[in-house]
């Protein structure tokens, strides 16, 4: 059961629970669990006065409500007409757009080259780690852990989950978030490009030849003293950072989850079909839609379309 919850998750709903420990203390709020609607009200202005997003609102009040059920104790506030009024209010008073980390681009990532020696083996590597994160749509979490002790070979990937068979390099992926059992092992091939230095194969290839490894070693790692560490997730973001601010481009707009929006909006504007999109970056939602940056070009597209069919049909 105390495994039920993802890690982070469980993380989440602690800290969520502290919060509402802390605003019961701060106004003397007897009795809080279980709590009235009055409470959750009130809790729910303090809120809104602290955070930014009407979403973390109804997160918090959310795992709130899941440390009732979890304690066997009544939820009925939470279904009462105050709190539903007060949640929609907070919806319209904290209306708030998240700001999405801008797409990679081909051109971005031909400028970014410019800046490495691949002949580098910590160069190479991320290199390597670039292009794949962009091909492959792939998450964050699939490539680098938050550090070197909490690399997990059984969620990030390892030399042995790539493959070459024959000009093919199969990339497995055994774990997301939304493959949290391990029930299905998502493979995507990839193919080479001959001739490009944005050729994925190849530049497998040349990390491999830099930084050899078996199998059960990180697939993107550093040599220190001779031993090999994984590339950690703020090493991936300060490199990345550095590379954005190196071809003149503002560093804060951009994340390592720019290689996926920036992979997912390439294949959107080279015409493959949404639920190949789906597939590929192992989507299991139609939430792939809002990592798609829709061009002007095709939205001019379209709307001269849409007048052509309407002065066709006058």
């Amino acid at each position: 059961m105390a495994r039920a919850f993802a890690p982070g998750t469980a993380k989440n709903l602690r800290y969520q629970w502290a919060r509402f420990h802390t605003f019961c203390e701060f106004y003397e709020v007897v009795n809080g669990l279980p709590a009235s609607a009055q409470v959750i009200v009130a809790y729910i202005t303090w809120l809104c006065s602290m955070v930014k997003s009407q979403g973390t609102v109804r997160n918090y009040v959310n795992s709130l409500k899941v440390l009732h059920s979890l304690q066997g104790l009544d939820v009925s506030g939470f279904s009462d007409i105050s709190v539903t009024l007060m949640l929609r209010g907070a919806d319209r008073t904290l209306q708030y757009t998240p700001r999405r980390a801008q797409p990679v681009t081909p051109r971005m990532l031909t400028q970014m080259l410019a800046n490495m020696d691949t002949e580098s083996p910590e160069d190479a590597t991320l290199w390597a780690l670039y292009l794949l994160s962009f091909f492959l749509f792939l998450r964050k979490s699939n490539t680098v852990a938050d550090s070197v002790k909490a690399f997990d070979p059984a969620k990030q990937l390892v030399r042995g989950d790539c493959r070459r068979i024959g000009s093919f390099l199969f990339v497995y992926s055994k774990w997301s978030k939304t493959n949290q059992f391990g029930k299905r092992s998502h493979g995507i091939p990839l193919l080479p490009l001959p001739g490009s230095p944005l050729c994925p194969v190849a530049a497998f290839d040349n990390m491999c030849r830099l930084v050899p490894g078996v199998d059960s070693d990180p697939a993107f790692c550093f040599v220190t003293g001779g031993i090999r560490k994984p590339i950690t997730y703020a090493v991936f973001q300060r490199r990345l950072k550095a590379s954005v601010r190196a071809i003149g481009l503002d560093s804060r707009l951009f994340s390592t989850h720019s290689f996926r929006r920036g992979g997912a909006t390439l294949a959107f504007r080279a015409g493959i079909p949404g639920e190949t999109i789906k597939v590929l970056g192992d989507w299991q939602s139609e939430a792939y839609q809002v990592y798609l940056e829709c061009p002007v070009e095709l939205k001019a597209d379209a709307s001269n379309l849409f007048g052509k069919a309407v002065l066709a049909r006058a």
